[in-house]
């Protein structure tokens, strides 16, 4: 039996940059970006949640307006934490966070986990698209850090932890 795709994408969403982690929506001619989930038993067939997005776009003027997109999800105890990056309409990219109680119910936590860096800093343009790991006690946030101004701009992989070095 074959299945057709529950998570692709369009054509037209292709041709602008595609379907990846995050869900795509437009909205008044702006494309937002926001996080959604999709469940599988056997990781062949998939169904999207109907409560999506489950990580919408913040507020006007909000740290996440345009995009809460690229999640990293983590089971902490009995709490689930998604650290998302984020991204508003003066073009700064952050790291923030989520936390609930199971994978489908999330609350904001309103703090910049890692934030744009001062000019001259490996992250002075962005500081965003993160993985993290837990290990011997700390966690270890490492993160896309970007200076410059494109086309110029300098882009490595950067790390922050938990507890100082």
């Amino acid at each position: 039996m074959e299945h057709r795709p529950a998570l692709s994408a369009t054509w037209r969403w292709r041709r602008r940059g595609g379907l990846y982690k995050p869900c795509l929506a437009e909205y008044g001619g702006v494309w937002r970006e926001q996080t959604g989930v999709a469940t599988s038993r056997d990781l062949k067939v998939w169904t999207r949640y109907t409560g999506n997005p489950i990580i919408p776009n913040g507020a006007a003027g909000s740290l996440d307006e345009r995009f809460a997109s690229n999640p990293c999800v983590v089971l902490d105890g009995h709490r689930w934490v998604i650290f998302y990056y984020s991204f508003d309409k003066t073009g700064k990219a952050r790291d923030l966070a989520t936390v609930g109680d199971d994978p489908f119910h999330h609350m904001k936590t309103g703090q910049i986990l890692i934030g744009v860096g001062p000019p001259g800093s490996v992250d002075s343009t962005f500081a965003h698209k993160l993985s993290v790991i837990w290990h011997e006690g700390a966690l270890y946030h490492f993160y896309c850090a970007v200076s410059g101004k494109y086309p110029n701009e300098i882009r490595g992989i950067s790390v922050a932890r938990s507890r100082p070095w």
